[in-house]
């Protein structure tokens, strides 16, 4: 019994020992008790656990907007003539863009527009052997013969005396007549003739190098123009006239014979005027 007893006091005494000394090895003493009662049960009490500090986080909105009072920094002129020199290169590139849209779309209408008024192309030419040559009439050479001679022939008989003009008249004259713009038949013609004779009984008519003659082979004539000065007096009355005239006859070989089937002329210039 004696033996147990004392072990049991040597384990108690090695215990109270090695508390004592963890207490001095580790510096840690434990926190005095609060004032008061103990809680129930002999349970130690917690210690109340801080709360942890809190920071108020300042709204975006205003970070922002002390982000955008904040004064900036003012560039170097060097900074400044590289920030403008990129301003206007930009702005040359964007004036570019625009004047190619615009030529682009200036020839995109041009081209519609050429292809709408683009004119229909012309059939080509055939060969030039297989056109078929024109050529003259060949009664034009013998119509303008004759015609030359009736012309300069009438034209003579005028400056004849009134009996041989009024005698040689009819020959030269078809049926009808187309006497200055008036269709009329040959004895009308002679009346109109003999007053003209009675007015001017002196006449002389000569003709100015060779008449002008063209021939028309569907109507089978000849237009003849005649060039001439003229002379006309009146002694019996004291008038004189001078000039130069242009006779126009239309020859016709209608009936085979060459006849004229009209007249007129106009004067060009007066002597004196």
């Amino acid at each position: 019994m004696r033996p147990v007893l004392f072990l049991t006091l040597l384990l108690s005494s090695a215990c109270a020992a090695g508390g004592a000394l963890a207490q001095q090895g580790s510096n840690w003493i434990d926190p005095p008790a609060k004032s008061g009662a103990a809680p129930a049960g002999g349970e130690r009490a917690k210690p109340t656990a801080k709360s942890a500090p809190r920071f108020e986080v300042e709204p975006e909105a205003r970070t922002r907007s002390r982000r955008a009072a904040a004064p900036s920094p003012s560039p170097s002129p060097a900074r400044r003539d590289m920030q403008r020199q990129d301003r206007t290169r930009a702005a040359e590139m964007r004036r570019a863009r625009r004047a190619a849209i615009h030529e682009r779309a200036r020839e995109e209408r041009y081209g519609h527009t050429a292809r709408i008024h683009r004119p229909t192309p012309l059939p080509p030419l055939p060969p030039a052997a297989s056109l078929a040559r024109a050529e003259p009439d060949p009664r034009f050479s013998d119509w303008a013969v004759a015609a030359r001679r009736l012309s300069l022939g009438y034209l003579d008989s005028v400056s004849a005396p009134n009996g041989v003009m009024l005698s040689a008249a009819p020959r030269f004259y078809g049926s009808t007549v187309r006497f200055h713009g008036r269709v009329m038949t040959t004895n009308a013609l002679l009346a109109e003739k003999q007053r003209f004779a009675q007015r001017w009984p002196e006449r002389r008519y000569e003709p100015h190098g060779e008449p002008r003659i063209a021939c028309d082979g569907a109507s089978a004539t000849c237009l003849v123009r005649i060039v001439h000065d003229f002379t006309a007096a009146s002694p019996a009355r004291g008038a004189r006239s001078q000039g130069v005239a242009e006779l126009t006859l239309t020859v016709s070989f209608a009936g085979g014979a060459p006849v004229i089937v009209s007249e007129a002329s106009r004067v060009l210039s007066r002597a004196g005027a």
